[in-house]
């Protein structure tokens, strides 16, 4: 810049030596010398510009990588959380079910047993049976999950579902009686038996259970008290 400044002037005094005064060349020379100053700071002024925009641009770059970083970051953190909840869950799960698995072998039960089952008949004669005592099936035959109590003669839901049970009684020989299957204490379907000979009354039904429903047989009513056994009457039932 110095050079050309000192070119341009060395021809302009070489001008004007021919052409004017001293006092014209050297206000020419000021002016041409103002003239580069300005444009001087105007290009320093757009270099100034020039690195600000660069930096600002750098800035944003740094910033948006961040960003990005900061973002997958909570991606992963969030896809880590959710991996340890499944885990969580699955060793939850597992716990249940060896819980399950431990609560049937407690009960004496085949481990692979789905669904309640059982069969059980009368060794014994009931008699002298009061209205709405419970008939006994002691002799128990089949008992998958340990449902039903040849003690209470009740058959307690271990599962929600649906169950088929049925029953027969058999009364004595000349003897009339009403016998019914009930839900909770309240009658379902009734059975009836009673000639001049020995008589069996039979019926069935299919209920909707939940867990701790008990089922049973009891006598009903007054008309007869005594119900044969001998293995004559049976009460079955079992999760279809």
């Amino acid at each position: 810049m110095m050079n050309f400044t000192v070119l341009v002037l060395g021809c302009l005094m070489l001008t004007y030596s021919c052409n004017g005064s001293m006092e014209e060349i050297v206000g020419e020379l000021q002016r041409e010398l103002q003239q580069l100053k300005m444009k001087t700071v105007s290009y320093e002024n757009e270099m100034k510009t020039l690195k600000t925009s660069s930096a600002n641009e750098m800035l944003a770059m740094k910033k948006a990588s961040a960003n990005e970083i900061q973002a997958l970051k909570a991606s992963s953190e969030n896809k880590i959380k959710a991996l340890k909840q499944h885990i969580n869950d699955l060793k939850e799960e597992r716990c249940n079910d060896s819980k399950e698995l431990k609560r049937r072998f407690v009960l004496g039960t085949n481990i692979f047993a789905e669904k309640p089952a059982f069969s059980a008949s009368l060794t014994n004669h009931s008699t002298g049976l009061g209205n709405y005592q419970s008939i006994i099936f002691d002799n128990v035959f089949t008992n998958d999950l340990n449902a039903y109590s040849g003690i209470t003669g009740e058959f307690t839901a271990p599962l929600n579902g649906t169950y088929f049970f049925t029953a027969t009684v058999m009364s004595h020989k000349g003897e009339y009686l009403e016998t019914e299957i009930c839900l909770n204490g309240n009658t379902l379907v009734k059975m009836y038996s009673g000639d001049t000979y020995y008589e069996q009354g039979t019926n069935s039904v299919v209920l909707v259970l939940k867990t701790g429903d008990k089922v049973w047989v009891r006598h009903y009513g007054t008309v007869g008290t005594n119900a044969f056994g001998g293995h004559w009457s049976s009460f079955s039932g079992f999760m279809i």
